[in-house]
């Protein structure tokens, strides 16, 4: 008879990958932009924006630009992570396995929690792949030029990391099974971009981006999973189809091997349109739209199975034909396999409406809204040029679960070279504010607060990148150095908690059988908090 590992066993080599990239979207949306002025304020610049990383903001505000502004900058991120997962008891889940003989969870270590912490961070980059550093880092330059003195046109370009965020864990943390190694990243390396008057007051801008896309990730998997009960009605339902009598040894706890991904789109193309009107001296209103950014992302992966996976599919292995009925396909028997992987994700939209008024001569207060569609992200596809061992038993696992449920846990997850996951994340609206006060002709003092909402739903939390809803405080100055010179700089500090029940996750613990994503702690308590440490500086020249 065979000992059957389920969906479980089978999902998680893969869904780290799936799970990583809108999150990852959601936790730098606009804070790896660079701009000091935007970021002290608390991100609301759409109606206040000044030089090339109107760019981003709003195009409009090119228009501005009198004769010629040149913009160099710096911004350095620094990341905590403090974190435990934990059980009701030493070495025992909060929702133990029915089976007496597996009531110990392993990953617990005899201990009633272990912590979860990371190393260092990493960054996934052009040419160089995965790249530890002691915190991240990113330059940058953009210029905005009127193409003549009496000329409504101002043109500009920048470069800028749209998102970049990563990490590296110890192999043996338990953290490893979430991600070991991560990394995303999309540039933008080239913006042109256009300003022009409509106007006395009336101005439109409009930006085309070419970027690189990239995401490497490696992770531990594992399957957590009872073995008894209604998958063994499964498993006998796929031995009396096959005609085996086999009985592996697997428990619920197995580990199943390391997945390493590594993909990339050189040219992925987003535009953004802006508008502005500055009615009087005092008040000033803009709308920013960014349309989505698809990418195709192609690159190689390594999957290596341990010796009890590995020792089940070469038991499975006479039957692939059998298999191949129900939804299955050719079984290598490797203990490793590599390829080739290509991998679809869209940057989604988002608009912003932003008003800055002079409420003194001293104060101006700014009020940004902003919407991100996260909604687009229902389903993530990974398309594998070959027949992998797992998404082969993986099929069959979702076709006979669909069966057994009545349709009830399951869906079409999984042929053997493609595995299509559903995301269900949420579009977000939030508000942001910024103050900023004219000390002197020469100094100016900012602060602003930005509540980001979170695109991911409970259900779906992670350790992968663990944020959920997240306050963001920022303060900064500008000093004018000279007529036609000025230092900014920004510090933001963001923090963030998710405390995840005993199977509310079904990313992350659920205890449901038959679901059909990855829950490498079934059961299990997960609380975290993210402090995220942003400091930008820009020295500008505008004439």
């Amino acid at each position: 008879m065979i000992t059957f590992p389920g969906k479980r066993q089978l999902a998680p080599l893969v869904v780290s990958v799936l799970l990583s990239a809108p999150a990852g979207a959601q936790l730098s949306h606009n804070l790896s932009i660079g701009n000091p002025v935007a970021l002290a304020m608390g991100n609301s610049a759409t109606a206040s924006v000044r030089g090339p990383d109107a760019i981003h903001y709003n195009p409009a505000a090119l228009a501005l630009v009198k004769t010629k502004y040149e913009q160099y900058k710096l911004q350095t991120a620094f990341f905590n992570h403090e974190g435990t997962v934990s059980g009701a008891a030493p070495g025992r889940s909060y929702d133990p396995i029915s089976n007496p003989d597996f009531a110990d969870e392993p990953l617990l270590q005899g201990e009633q929690s272990r912590d979860v912490s990371v190393d260092s961070p990493s960054v996934y980059l052009p040419f160089f792949g995965h790249t530890s550093l002691p915190f991240l880092v990113a330059p940058g330059y953009g210029f905005a030029l009127r193409g003549g003195t009496n000329d409504q046109f101002v043109f500009a370009n920048s470069a800028f990391a749209v998102q970049i965020f990563g990490y590296e864990r110890d192999m043996d943390n338990v953290g490893a099974f979430n991600g070991q190694r991560f990394g995303i990243t999309r540039l933008a390396y080239f913006n042109p971009s256009v300003g022009f008057e409509l106007s006395d007051n009336l101005y439109m801008g409009g930006s085309i981006g070419f970027s690189w896309q990239g995401l490497g990730v490696t992770t531990r998997t594992r399957s957590v999973l009872d073995t008894v009960g209604g998958l063994n009605a499964l498993a006998a339902n796929l031995a009396s189809q096959v005609g085996l009598d086999l009985d592996l040894g697997l428990n619920p706890y197995n580990d199943v091997g390391v997945l390493e991904v590594e993909a990339e789109d050189p040219l992925s193309v987003a535009f953004t349109l802006g508008l502005l009107w500055q009615p009087t001296s005092w008040l000033s209103v803009g709308a920013t739209y960014q349309s989505e950014g698809k990418s195709h992302m192609k690159g190689d992966y390594s999957l290596s199975y341990t010796q009890s996976f590995n020792e089940l599919m070469l038991g499975l292995q006479p039957a692939d034909g059998a298999l191949a009925v129900l939804g299955g396909g050719p079984i290598s028997g490797a203990t490793r396999q590599t390829g080739d992987v290509e991998i679809d994700f869209i940057q989604p939209q988002w608009a912003s409406v932003g008003v800055s008024m002079l409420v003194t001569p001293d104060w101006r207060v700014n009020v940004d809204v902003k919407w991100v569609d996260y909604s687009v992200l229902k389903e993530l596809v990974f398309e594998f040029d070959q027949p992998l061992d797992y998404l082969v038993l993986a099929s069959v696992v979702n076709n006979l679960s669909d069966i057994y449920t009545a349709g009830q846990i399951g869906g079409d997850y999984a042929d053997p070279d493609e595995l299509r996951l559903q995301r269900r994340y949420e579009a977000v609206v939030d508000a942001s504010f910024g103050v900023e006060y004219r000390y002197n002709d020469n100094l100016f003092l900012r602060a602003g607060y930005e509540p980001r909402s979170s695109s991911i739903p409970e259900n779906r939390q992670d350790l992968l990148i663990p944020i959920g809803d997240a306050d963001l405080y920022t303060v900064g100055f500008g000093y004018r150095m000279g007529k036609h010179s000025q230092l900014d700089a920004g510090f933001g500090y963001l923090v963030s908690e998710i405390h995840i029940d005993p199977g509310e996750s079904r990313n992350a613990n659920s205890t449901l059988e038959g679901d059909v994503v990855y829950n490498p702690y079934r059961g299990l308590k997960i609380d975290h908090k993210l402090e995220a440490y942003i400091f930008s500086v820009t020295y500008s020249t505008h004439f």
